[in-house]
């Protein structure tokens, strides 16, 4: 390498679809290396923005003002480090930044979107307002970075985004861990900047790729168990999900009573019993009724109260009150958790 040229490389060994690069541009003041791979402060910033060529892997960029600056757009700075930078309205659309370190870098309303920022990480930059909708993100460190609402991650991260155009297993179940990954990460970042809406969004996705991941990888008991966790709690989010399950369960058990044997009810030493063979050709006074104590008496047994003025009838009819009764003491706890966990959560 001849002396007035930089002569950096990087040979990007683990990284196979960009290949290694050795930097021929020429020498900056009186250092070793160009403008960009030079490890000094405060470089001028128009020297930095009339940049040839697309590769600037391992520039290094020292207590620059760059903002509003938009020839970082589908550029490759693998490797790169941003440290104590003023990145405001930069636009780093497309650009390859795998690897690199933003540390203490005022990045607001900066534009990350499409951007490929696997195993990069923020340590203490801010990202309020900016936009990193369809970036790659796995692997990303987020260490103490500053997030808002505003910051826009998208509604989808990428991996989820391309899950419907991949057909290989293989493929399918790399993108779905890379996409729960990344949930789980943002999850992180939201709950550490007190941002409760966004946390609560970012784990029901995350939960939501387990679910899939599960199914695909036919791991058939688990996903059935994830199912379960998703449709009674919101993945043990929503007390109102468990509150419409108890109800669900009430009322069906109160349609089964009368179908499986009836209950009987006893009052003033008279025993009267309600059970329907033919809801069909059942008046519907009488179905009216059945179904009223039914439902009082399902109450009471999904509440475990047993007043012991109504009981079930016949064999079937017993085994739907155990089993109502059993689901009734799970379903009380299982509130009493998630109404526990979401105050916690909110606060």
């Amino acid at each position: 390498m001849p002396e007035e040229r930089c002569g950096y490389t990087n040979e990007a060994s683990t990284l196979p679809d960009v290949g290694g690069v050795c930097c021929w541009r020429p020498v900056w003041d009186e250092t070793d290396r160009c403008v960009w791979h030079a490890d000094v402060s405060q470089k001028p910033a128009d020297a930095l923005t009339a940049a040839t060529g697309r590769r600037f892997d391992g520039a290094v960029f020292r207590g620059v003002s760059l903002n509003d600056a938009e020839w970082f757009s589908g550029r490759t700075f693998v490797d790169a480090r941003f440290v104590d930078c003023n990145l405001r309205n930069a636009d780093f659309t497309g650009a390859d930044l795998r690897g690199s370190r933003i540390r203490e870098t005022d990045a607001q309303w900066a534009t990350f979107c499409d951007a490929n920022l696997e195993t990069a990480e923020f340590d203490r930059s801010d990202l309020r307002f900016a936009s990193l909708q369809r970036s790659r993100l796995h692997h990303v460190v987020f260490a103490n970075a500053r997030v808002n609402e505003e910051t826009s991650f998208g509604e989808r991260v990428v991996y989820e985004a391309e899950l419907a155009a991949v057909d290989d297993a293989d493929d399918r179940s790399e993108r779905l861990e890379a996409a729960r990954w990344t949930y789980r990460e943002l999850q992180r970042v939201a709950e550490r900047n007190g941002l409760t809406r966004s946390m609560r969004r970012y784990y029901l996705r995350e939960k939501e790729m387990h679910r899939r991941f599960l199914w695909e990888s036919r791991a058939y008991l688990k996903a059935v168990a994830e199912e379960g966790w998703r449709w009674t709690t919101a993945y043990g989010s929503s007390p109102y999900r468990v509150i419409a399950t108890s109800l669900v369960v009430v009322v069906l058990c109160a349609v089964l009573y009368p179908l499986t044997g009836g209950i009987q009810e006893t009052a003033n030493g008279v025993a009267i019993t309600y059970e329907v063979d033919n809801p069909g050709t059942t008046p519907g006074g009488f179905l009216s009724l059945v179904f009223f104590k039914s439902l009082y008496f399902s109450t009471i047994t999904f509440a475990t109260l047993g007043y012991g003025d109504i009981q079930p009838i016949g064999e079937w009819a017993r085994v739907v009150a155990g089993v109502e009764a059993l689901l009734g003491h799970m379903l009380l706890a299982l509130l009493m958790f998630v109404l526990t966990r979401t105050i916690v959560r909110s606060n």
